[in-house]
Order: structure tokens, then C-alpha cells, then sequence
């Protein structure tokens, strides 16, 4: 009997660790669209970079962008776990950029995350998340290329 109860316990184990093991293999594996971890990661660092300081006028049009892109970050967010996707990625970025540097590295950050967006979605519960975090993007570079067009116009002529 004990030797029976031993066995059943051994074999419950074993089915626990191959089930566990199986469970955390898939957590790894892509979804239809393994692109949002890289678009959510340019979306980090195109966020932070907005959050760094500058000066008043082109403040205000940058954390309009930063909303939008945190917007955009929270609709991938969802979209990335209904695709199963883990979403633990918080890059450190480079804040020392001059400010004409900073808004080319955040713009082409936008136009990276976009195009990544962009593929074809073949899970269909993750498409209204995904659209709405690429109008959340398309806002985000109007708003940054105001704030760097405001910047420019502040080094030339002096205005600060």
C-alpha cells in the first residue's frame, strides 16, 4: 500500500514537472506577432527620452507625446498578453542627447515601433489594442515633430 501511494506520488510529480515545464516553454514562444516586444521596447526609450527636461515651450508639445506614447505602450501592453507575450522589458536609456539629437533618436524610435505594429495580425482579439496604439503613435510623432520644430526655432533665434 505504501509502496503504492509512493508511486502515484512519484508519477504526480513527474506529470507536474513535464505539465510546469511545458507551461513555461510556451510562455517564451512568439505569438502571431513576436514584433510588439520590439515595439513596445522603442516605445520605452522614445518615452523616456520625451520625460527628460527641456525648455518650457517645447515641454509642453513633448509630454503631450509621452502621453501618447504611454498610451500606445498600454494598448500594446494589452495586445502583447492576449498574443501572449511577456512584457517585462524596461530599457535603460541614453537622456544625454543634445535636444536636435534627442527628437531624431525619439522620431525614428516612433517610426520603428510603427512599422513593427504595421505586419499583418492574424489574432484577431489583439486588433482593436494594436490599432489604437498606432493612432496613439501617429499622434505621438505629431506632437514631437512640433516640440523639436519649436526647439529648432528656439536655437535659432535665441528665443529660451
Amino acid at each position: 500500500m505504501l509502496t503504492r501511494k509512493i508511486s502515484a506520488l512519484g508519477l504526480l510529480t513527474g506529470l507536474l514537472t513535464v505539465s510546469l515545464g511545458h507551461s513555461i516553454a510556451l510562455a517564451d514562444t512568439p505569438g502571431h506577432h513576436p514584433a510588439y516586444l520590439h515595439a513596445r521596447s522603442d516605445l520605452r526609450k522614445a518615452e523616456l527620452l520625451l520625460q527628460t527636461p527641456d525648455e518650457f515651450n517645447v515641454t509642453q508639445e513633448a509630454r503631450i507625446a509621452a502621453q501618447k506614447v504611454h498610451n500606445a505602450i498600454k494598448d500594446i501592453d494589452v495586445a502583447g498578453v492576449l498574443d501572449g507575450k511577456n512584457l517585462d522589458n524596461n530599457p535603460q536609456v541614453d537622456t544625454s542627447l543634445n535636444h536636435r539629437d534627442k527628437f531624431e533618436a525619439i522620431y525614428k524610435l516612433l517610426r520603428s515601433a510603427d512599422k513593427d505594429l504595421s505586419g499583418k495580425e492574424d489574432n484577431h482579439f489583439v486588433l482593436s489594442w494594436r490599432n489604437r496604439a498606432e493612432a496613439e503613435i501617429n499622434q505621438a510623432k505629431h506632437y514631437t515633430a512640433i516640440a523639436a520644430g519649436t526647439d529648432i526655432f528656439d536655437d535659432l533665434t535665441g528665443s529660451y
